[in-house]
Order: C-alpha cells, then sequence, then structure tokens
C-alpha cells in the first residue's frame, strides 16, 4: 500500500523477507542454504529507493549533495556506530588475545567504509570455516553500498547534464558491463566478485533502472499478481537451491536482483496476495527494524558461537534470534529514528562533527586495542603460554627468496659465517624455524632459509585454486590478456634451486605440509597441482601422482650436485585449534582429551609415507622425525609444561619447535 507521502508499506515487507533469509542462512535454519542472497535483494531495493529520490529531486531542481550525505549520515551511521561500541565492549570480554587483535583491525576499516576491500584481501572465501569467527564480516555489505552512495550522485548529475532524464542511457550500459565482469570474475577471482563495488554494482543499478525508467505498475491487477508471485518465487528458490558452492555472485544472482526488481515494479498493496503477505503489520515491522537486526544479528550469533566453543543447539539459536529481535527493536526506536528526523536534533552541522567525533572516537578505541593485543607484553603469563607468537626471526624471515634482490636472504645461527646449509620449504618450515636457528647457533653454523606460505618445494609444479572454468580457449585467452594468475610457487623454487647451485650449499632441509599437496581427498588436500604430464587438472586425483614427480626433479637436480638432503616429515595434524582448544576448556571448565593417537598419524601421514618410501629407493636422501619426539606410545603431545605446542591445529608453536630440535643433530653425525 502507497501512503499520501509515497511510503510503500510492501517495500519493508520486502527487507524483511531480505533480511530474515540472511538471518536464516546464518543460523542454519533448513531451507535456506543459499539466504545469502538476501544481501543482493537489499542491494536493489537501496539502487531503487535513492535512484527514485536523486531523480525525483533532480527533475525539481532542488537536489543537494549536501542533503543527500547528510540524510545517509542520519541513516547509517548512528546505528553503525551503537552497534561497533556495544560489540567492542562485547568483544573485549569474549575474544581471546589474538583474535581481539584482529577484531580490531577490522573495526579500523568498518569506520571509513571500507571494509569490504579489507575483507577481500584478507579474510578469503564468505562461507569459508575461518570467515565464521569474523564479527564484522557483514559489514562489507555496508562499505559496498556506502561506495555506491559516493559515486551514483555524481553519476546522476553527469547523466542530468549530458542525456536530461534519459539517465537510463548512462546506467544501463554500466550495469551491462558491471554484470558482465561480475559473471567472469565470479569463475577468475570469486572473492574479488563477491567483495567488491565493481562486481555488485549492477545489482544496485538495476533497482535504480527499475524506477528510472519510469514504467508504471501495470493496471490489471492479474498481471500484476502474476509479476508479484514470479518475483516472490525467484526469491524463495534462490534461497532453497543456491549454496556455497554456486559461483556467486554471476548469472546466479539474476534470480534474486530478478525478483526484487519484479516485487517492486508490481507495486504490490493490498488488493495482490503478495502484497497482503508484505503489507502484514509484522513483515513490516520486521522491514521497519531490518537494519539494526541485520547489524546485530551475526556479532551476536558469532560471540555466542565462539564463547561456547561448539555448535548452538536450537534452543539456544531460539533464544539469541529472540534476543537480536528485541536488540533490532530497541535500535530502531531510540537510535534510529531520533537522528532520521532532522526537527527534532541537532541541524546539519552539528550532525557532521557528531557523526566525525563519534568515529574519531570508535577509530581510536580501535586503534587502542589493536596495539594492545599486539605486544605480548600486554598478555599475561597464561595468555602468552597459550597463544603463542611469531620470533623475531620467523617475522623478518617470512617469505625469504634468498639471492633475489628485492628479498634479500635471511640467515640464522652463527650469521658471522657464510650459510652452507638452506632450510626450504612452507609455512611447515617456517614453523620449525626456531629450531633450526637454535641448533645451528648452538653448532656456531650458519643455515639460510627460504619460504613461501602453501608453496611446497618442487620443480616443474604449478598450484591452483579449484577452477570453475575449464574452457582451455578462454584460460589462454586470459593468460594472453595478463588476467592468468602466474604461478609465483613454479618462479619461488626455481629461484631457490639457481641459488642454491650458484652458493654451492652443501646441504637443504626441506620441511612442508607433505599431506595435503599429496592427498586427493578434498577434505585435505585443497590446492590443485599441475605440471606438463598433467597441465589442466580437472580434480585433485592427479595430486599424489604430479607431487612425486616434482619432488623427484628436485632431489634429482640435487642428488646431481651431490648435494645432502634431509626431509622433514610433517608433524601430528590436530583436528583443533589446539590454543583455542586449551584456551576454551579453561574457561568453560572443561578437560578435552584431543590429542592422536600414534596409530591415527600413521594413518594420517600412509600417502606421503609410500610416496618417500618409493623414492628413497632411487635417490639419496634422509628423514628427520619430528614425531618420535612429539609422540610416546599412546599419544602426540599437544603442550608440554602448561604451554601449547602448536600455534594452531597444524604449525608447531616456538615452543613445539624446541621439543623437535634434537633431530636436526643428526645434520652433524
Amino acid at each position: 500500500m502507497i501512503d499520501s507521502t509515497g511510503y510503500r508499506r510492501d517495500i519493508d515487507g520486502l527487507r524483511a523477507v531480505a533480511v530474515l533469509s540472511v538471518v536464516f542462512y546464518h543460523y542454519g535454519v533448513p531451507g535456506f542454504g543459499g539466504g545469502f542472497i538476501g544481501v543482493d535483494v537489499f542491494f536493489v531495493i537501496s539502487g531503487y529507493l535513492i535512484g527514485g529520490h536523486i531523480a525525483n529531486e533532480l527533475d525539481a531542481g532542488r537536489f543537494s549533495l549536501r542533503n543527500f550525505y547528510e540524510r545517509r549520515i542520519r541513516r547509517i551511521c548512528p546505528a553503525l556506530f551503537f552497534m561497533l561500541t556495544s560489540v567492542t565492549l562485547a568483544a573485549a570480554v569474549v575474544l581471546f588475545p589474538p583474535d581481539l587483535h584482529a577484531f580490531a583491525r577490522d573495526a579500523l576499516f568498518v569506520i571509513p567504509f571500507l571494509a569490504n576491500v579489507e575483507f577481500y584481501k584478507a579474510a578469503g572465501a564468505y562461507g569459508a570455516p575461518f570467515s565464521q569467527q569474523i564479527v564484522l564480516l557483514h559489514t562489507w555489505s555496508l562499505a559496498v553500498e556506502e561506495q555506491f552512495y559516493v559515486l551514483f550522485p555524481l553519476l546522476m548529475l553527469a547523466a542530468a547534464r549530458f542525456v536530461g532524464r534519459r539517465y537510463w542511457l548512462v546506467l544501463a550500459p554500466l550495469a551491462i558491463i558491471s554484470f558482465v565482469l561480475c559473471a567472469l570474475a565470479a569463475r577468475i577471482a570469486p572473492i574479488a566478485a563477491f567483495y567488491l563495488t565493481p562486481f555488485r554494482g549492477w545489482e544496485l543499478l538495476l533497482g535504480a533502472l527499475v524506477v528510472l525508467l519510469r514504467p508504471s505498475p501495470h493496471r490489471n491487477p492479474k498481471i500484476r499478481s502474476v509479476l508479484a508471485i514470479s518475483g516472490l518465487a525467484l526469491i524463495a528458490l534462490s534461497d532453497a537451491l543456491l549454496t556455497n558452492r554456486t559461483p556467486f555472485p554471476s548469472e546466479y544472482a539474476l534470480l534474486p536482483c530478478g525478483g526484487a526488481a519484479l516485487l517492486l515494479y508490481a507495486a504490490c498493496d493490498n488488493e495482490l496476495p503478495v502484497g497482503r503477505v508484505l503489507d502484514n503489520p509484522a513483515a513490516v515491522r520486521i522491514g521497519l527494524w531490518s537494519y539494526s537486526l541485520y547489524l546485530f544479528h551475526w556479532p551476536l550469533l558469532v560471540l555466542a558461537r565462539y564463547y561456547a566453543f561448539e555448535p548452538l543447539s536450537i534452543s539456544t539459536r531460539i533464544l539469541l534470534f529472540l534476543a537480536t529481535l528485541m536488540l533490532a527493536a530497541l535500535s530502531w526506536r531510540f537510535v534510529e529514528r531520533p537522528f532520521r528526523d532532522p526537527n527534532k536534533l541537532h541541524g546539519s552541522a552539528r550532525l557532521y562533527i557528531g557523526a566525525f567525533l563519534s568515529a574519531g572516537g570508535i577509530f581510536l578505541g580501535a586503534i587502542f586495542l589493536q596495539r594492545a593485543y599486539s605486544s605480548p607484553q600486554w598478555l599475561t603469563p597464561r595468555e602468552r603460554a597459550l597463544f603463542p607468537v611469531h620470533t623475531e626471526a620467523q617475522n623478518r624471515c617470512t617469505g625469504s627468496t634468498p639471492g633475489i634482490a628485492t628479498d634479500p636472504s635471511c640467515t640464522l645461527g652463527d650469521a658471522s659465517k657464510p650459510a652452507d646449509t638452506i632450510l626450504w620449504g612452507d609455512s611447515h618450515a617456517l614453523a620449525m624455524l626456531p629450531a633450526v636457528a637454535a641448533v645451528f647457533a648452538e653448532h656456531k653454523d650458519a643455515v639460510a632459509f627460504a619460504e613461501r606460505g602453501a608453496c611446497p618445494p618442487l620443480l616443474g609444479v604449478q598450484l591452483h585454486p579449484p577452477r570453475r572454468i575449464d574452457s582451455p580457449i578462454f584460460l589462454a585467452t586470459l593468460s594472453a590478456t595478463g588476467l592468468e594468475q602466474g604461478d609465483a610457487c613454479e618462479q619461488h623454487n626455481d629461484d631457490v634451486l639457481r641459488w642454491v647451485i650458484e652458493k654451492r650449499i652443501a646441504t637443504v632441509i626441506l620441511a612442508g605440509h607433505w599431506r595435503t599437496y599429496a592427498s586427493a581427498d578434498q577434505n585435505v588436500g585443497v590446492l590443485f597441482l599441475s605440471d606438463k604430464k598433467l597441465p589442466r587438472p580437472a580434480s585433485l586425483a592427479g595430486n599424489p601422482f604430479v607431487f612425486q614427480r616434482g619432488f623427484e626433479r628436485l632431489l634429482e637436480a640435487l642428488n646431481e650436485r651431490h648435494i645432502r638432503i634431509f626431509i622433514v616429515e610433517d608433524v601430528p595434524e590436530i583436528d583443533a585449534n589446539v590454543p583455542y582448544t586449551l584456551a576454551s576448556a579453561e574457561r568453560l571448565g572443561r578437560h578435552p582429551n584431543f590429542a592422536l593417537s600414534p596409530r591415527a598419524y600413521e594413518t594420517q601421514q600412509l600417502n606421503v609415507t609410500q610416496i618417500f618410501t618409493a623414492m628413497q629407493s632411487r635417490h639419496a636422501f634422509s628423514l628427520l622425525r619430528p614425531q618420535d619426539l612429539l609422540c610416546t606410545r599412546d599419544a602426540c603431545a599437544v603442550t608440554q609444561h602448561g604451554r601449547s605446542l602448536y600455534e594452531d591445529g597444524e604449525h608447531l608453536s616456538p615452543a613445539g619447535a624446541a621439543v623437535v630440535e634434537p633431530i636436526f643433530e643428526k645434520l652433524w653425525q
């Protein structure tokens, strides 16, 4: 229903559909596996409302950028700042130091509406397991909207000057370009497609085009009803059929966005069945609360799940949802509403000053938390024992490639001597660095270090994330245009080997997360390995063979030059984040038993063990076995003297590295 002021209750009802889709998706409600599309529905609604508002004021000759941005501040900032303040206080109580530090860093990007850029760079896929602990992850969508709001009024002003009221002549081509880029990026760079505004802009522009093309709702209520039912069905199908594995956003986003556009065009009222659904008091009320509900639902869920350190029961989720509804209602009534009325509160000058001071206060608080929890001196002895931090050498040497001018070599042990040994590998080699540095210092020898994360020391092997597109012609086109990602790992290994040969290195120590590269199991392997024999893998099935071929190439190259080779077998991989499990157990008064048995470790490493055994019959190398010092007959240790031996579930902490230090004595025997 549309009242005399132009307010449409059905749009608030559509907001309710959008926000409940997102909330039910996050709460794991059956039938909402694609509920993340609620954000896309919000984008279409925002584009519709903002586009219509600006066009009306431009046509009337009274549009003002200052007034526009003032309304945006009144609409967005009060509830956002209230949420940030409340959640920061709760996070300071609930989160453990490493995550509180990360939370504070994220908050610094939320305030200037750059969270989507930060999460694109740091957080990874929206549905990935590690993203589920990011308290402010949901603010990426606010950043997209605000970035759109900065540019869209300027675009409308330019369009009004050159094409008059035919705004679509400018907006439609931009929407098509954004959509095409989005469909391509969803398969090539899916994380960028999800978080970044250029790939999401078409959704907001679609909403704007619905109103700017000025189509009047069809007079025939039956036709309008069909359009409205179709629109609601498209959104419901998106909720039910899409999943985290769907390339999204892409052409699949046309389903919810098209559904939202149809509902907005149909202008549902009480004459239509869908109108009676969207126009009912409960839907409208939730729609009015939708912004605050969206702001609070995710932080409360993450913090509750984080504190409980286990899946939340159904009854707990219901209580949490009801608490979120209550908090959203209070935020709407006492924070959102008062600030939206310019007649009830201070004028624009004081509004800008207040917004600036509030943002500044939260910003300074976030900086304080970030710096406070970035230094071990601020942590209690128990926190330092449970949450290990990297040594100075690990921080300094991360990502080292010896011999590269822009990345000087990292030498440890007795640095006054030339290094004739190198520790070479991925992040598991970095975890071993404290042990290697200590034992070389004791022997007054020097050791060089070469490391690249998720890059095993193999020759002639490329590593790729799983592709969503396999067309050779298309991939060749991407490569020719420079859009295909180059394999920096292969280049890194070539550079390290060249340095080893040039410096006449006598001993090479190889360390890596061998299990994940040599496995064809999708629950273990996360990257596709390729070489000349298998240039375009379609699955992980070829990984064990490519891994062995790449390893043998390296062994052959080193054996030809009579270089001693030591391979560090991988440490037991614990099916839990050790520091968090220990800290949570202490907080909740529990005594978990999550240590791995030696037999389970042998099963875990079986595939790699078989490959190493096969290679030993053809190549000269020695194995170093950290498991001999970590494991007893009954279990593999995860703590020692109250200190965590792991920094997560697979990387040893500096304390853990100290435990396995004796295995490197074999180099001098």
